[in-house]
């Protein structure tokens, strides 16, 4: 199969080269250079950040394939998830989205892992999942394209607040409960946005919402960790070495809540800290001083 990566970074890279190594005909293309399709491209992989994507994809013709996304993010202005991007630049496209608790450095050291290939088209779904799985990458199939983007996007605002608690040396017991109540409100939030409730108990969700709330190689849970400390967002950013997509996913998925009158503490908290509204012990106390309700 003959397939174009766009975006240049860790993970479209660590993809690209599992199925290169798979016998796959691999082509990659910079955001910042587009460059025309490869003639008789089979699957495009989507690996922009999603701040850059409503401005890079214009650029480009309309794939001439389906589009698999592998980006974990939402628009921090029109609020659109990623497949919504596509499909406003170029209309009628076929769109998946792969997902789930996976470090690029592991997938490409062989670790086993586990993801989810989403799409409302049943057809495109399957084609993900045949072209990707392989013994130690095992993938999953979900019709929920809606709820596996949510919960990529969700869980980096989340891994943020993760790395806030444990920056402030709370102990593992507030850092269970943070991440217990996180997924609450990630499936909460989900649903009301259209996902699937059983969506974000899966791979997607409560799966990745553990890997980047815990793993140290989670640049969104780096991000808390720093700020805790009393680094500067910018400072923190340019030194990160990627994107942390949880910091402009934070802010809009504040502003999303807050439009459908949909409750989110800890995404309001960790917004507030991000544009330097709240210190990290104030939005804990601010958590800490709500009232008690039924879980």
């Amino acid at each position: 199969m003959r397939v174009q990566v766009l975006g240049a970074g860790a993970w479209g890279g660590a993809l690209g080269r599992m199925l290169r190594g798979a016998g796959h005909e691999v082509n990659w293309s910079d955001v910042g250079d587009p460059t025309r399709w490869a003639e008789g491209v089979d699957l495009a992989v989507l690996a922009i950040p999603s701040k850059f994507l409503a401005g890079a994809l214009p650029r480009w013709a309309p794939a001439p394939c389906p589009v698999v996304s592998v980006v974990k993010g939402i628009e921090p202005e029109g609020f659109r998830r990623v497949s919504e991007i596509v499909c406003d630049a170029w209309p009628g496209c076929r769109v998946a989205a792969l997902s789930g608790p996976s470090f690029a450095k592991e997938v490409e050291a062989g670790v086993p892992t586990a993801v989810v290939a989403a799409s409302s088209d049943e057809g495109v779904a399957r084609a993900v999942q045949e072209l990707f799985h392989r013994r130690n990458f095992r993938v999953y199939r979900s019709a929920d394209l809606t709820g596996v983007e949510l919960g990529g996007a969700m869980k980096n605002v989340y891994a943020i607040g993760a790395g806030l608690c444990s920056g402030l040396g709370l102990g593992d017991n507030s850092l269970a409960a943070m991440v217990t109540r996180a997924l609450a409100e990630m499936r909460r939030l989900g649903e009301a946005l259209g996902g699937r409730p059983e969506t974000f108990m899966g791979l997607s969700g409560a799966g990745d919402l553990m890997l980047t709330c815990y793993g140290d190689q989670s640049r969104n849970r780096r991000v808390g960790l720093a700020l805790s400390r009393g680094d500067a967002l910018a400072e923190i950013e340019r030194t990160l070495g990627g994107v942390a997509e949880g910091v402009t996913t934070a802010r809009a998925l504040k502003q999303l809540a807050a439009r459908r009158g949909l409750r989110a503490p800890l995404v309001d908290q960790v917004a507030a800290v991000l544009a330097g509204e709240r210190a990290p012990a104030d939005a804990l106390e601010e958590l800490l001083a709500r009232a008690p309700d039924e879980e």
